[in-house]
């Protein structure tokens, strides 16, 4: 397995180079650009939105950079090597790609509009560049995959699932395990809807209030407490108590742990997959449940190896009782 530095490298490159392009071909062509820039363009190739210039490199700043960030993030959490995430490199060399193109087309296409107080309005973005972009978008993804691809000693798939240990308590004894969960991947996309739910709705968009709801939903679930106690398995937000997950001991069968990409489990959030269903935080450590149904339930969380000796635990002791009890 290649070492951290190379993943964070590989990683960042094609955002930060992307980067580096766009700016020097905002500084090469600063000169002809015009102020506002023409940012936005309809189905016919024609000016039909505009931005400040002073707000242009910011703007390009925050979605290249922050593209890099968001493939950053997920591959350092995980314990598994580039192989293994082939696909989120992948892809974010391809919206590095798709972005960088775009940007660069958009400054070209300014510079190309002439001389004059409203050259801005007279540029043009025809709609075969649209082409050009997803091309580039396909090449840099398709680049991406072949240098995960080489962390060949990491693209193994996971080992046998270890059959999680007892955990000891003396009879009448109670016990109780926490830990608490979050997800930057969550708060980021949170954060991204709601300023762009703000954003419409400065401009006059009805579905700006909608996206700023789900935004701040999606923020504040971004981070839960995770508990298993006599009751069963317990997932529930930090600061609220409702929605929540709970899994009572009689619904599972046994459960044991091991590390899991959040790809490999559907993606981030709450998902559901063929077989069962998940509550993706990060890439890491993750507690299976094996339930009475035959699906499975997964939850990433730390120390998730004592949640389930625990678990398997209050569920030997349920089930005895029970027994005794019929």
């Amino acid at each position: 397995m290649r070492s951290a530095r190379w993943r964070v490298l590989v990683a960042v490159l094609p955002s930060v180079l992307a980067w580096a392009v766009v700016l020097a071909t905002f500084v090469g062509l600063r000169d002809r650009l015009p102020d506002p820039l023409a940012t936005h363009f309809g189905a016919d190739g024609k000016a039909d939105g505009f931005t400040g210039t002073g707000a242009f490199l910011p703007v390009m700043t925050a979605f290249l950079l922050g593209s890099g960030v968001l493939t950053l993030v997920p591959i350092l959490r995980s314990a598994k090597g580039l192989g293994a995430q082939r696909f989120a490199v992948a892809l974010g060399y391809s919206m590095s790609g798709l972005l960088g193109y775009a940007f660069a087309a958009l400054l070209f296409a300014n510079a190309d509009a002439g001389a004059g107080a409203v050259r801005a309005s007279r540029a043009s973005l025809p709609l075969w560049q649209l082409g050009i972009t997803f091309a580039v978008a396909a090449v840099m993804g398709a680049l991406g995959w072949l240098i995960a691809s080489r962390d060949t000693a990491s693209a193994a798939e996971p080992g046998e699932r270890a059959a999680a240990p007892r955990l000891p308590l003396a009879k009448g004894e109670v016990a109780t395990w926490t830990r608490t969960v979050g997800s930057p991947v969550l708060l980021a996309v949170g954060a991204g809807t709601a300023l762009l739910g703000a954003v419409l709705m400065a401009v006059g968009a009805g579905t700006g209030a909608w996206l700023i709801v789900i935004g701040l939903v999606s923020a504040v679930l971004a981070r839960c407490r995770v508990t298993v106690d006599r009751r069963g398995l317990a997932v529930a937000s930090w600061c609220a108590p409702r929605p929540r997950v709970r899994m009572p001991l009689d619904r599972i069968e046994r459960a044991t742990s091991r590390e899991a990409t959040a790809l490999s489990l559907g993606g981030w959030g709450y998902r559901i997959r063929g077989g069962g269903s998940a509550l993706v935080f990060r890439s890491g450590d993750a507690l299976f449940l094996t339930l009475a149904t035959g699906r499975e339930f997964a939850v990433t969380v730390d120390d998730a190896a004592t949640a389930a000796a625990l678990l398997n635990t209050l569920i030997e002791r349920d089930r005895r009782a029970t027994g005794e009890r019929g």
